[in-house]
């Protein structure tokens, strides 16, 4: 497929969704050279401390559904 052909197809599919949170990672994915983030040599290995804990099973995990359950469980209280 072209980068023309592509290009009009994505704008096609952006078109026609109506879902904020999913167009702002769009939007977010699409500007991410925008982004950089500065994090200090200890943050990092806090970060790969986390996910290799992830990776090996020992922390918990939750799915993005999971997430908005429990929020709005939380909210009817």
């Amino acid at each position: 497929m072209t980068t023309t052909a592509l290009k009009k197809e994505l704008h096609k599919a952006i078109d026609g969704i109506d879902d904020a949170t999913f167009l702002q990672a769009v939007y977010t994915i699409i500007n991410e050279k925008k982004f950089q983030f500065d994090l200090s040599p200890g943050e990092w290995k806090e970060i790969e401390r986390i996910q290799k804990l992830h990776k090996s099973g020992k922390s918990k995990s939750y799915s993005l559904e999971e997430v908005k359950n429990y929020a709005k469980s939380r909210l009817k209280k």
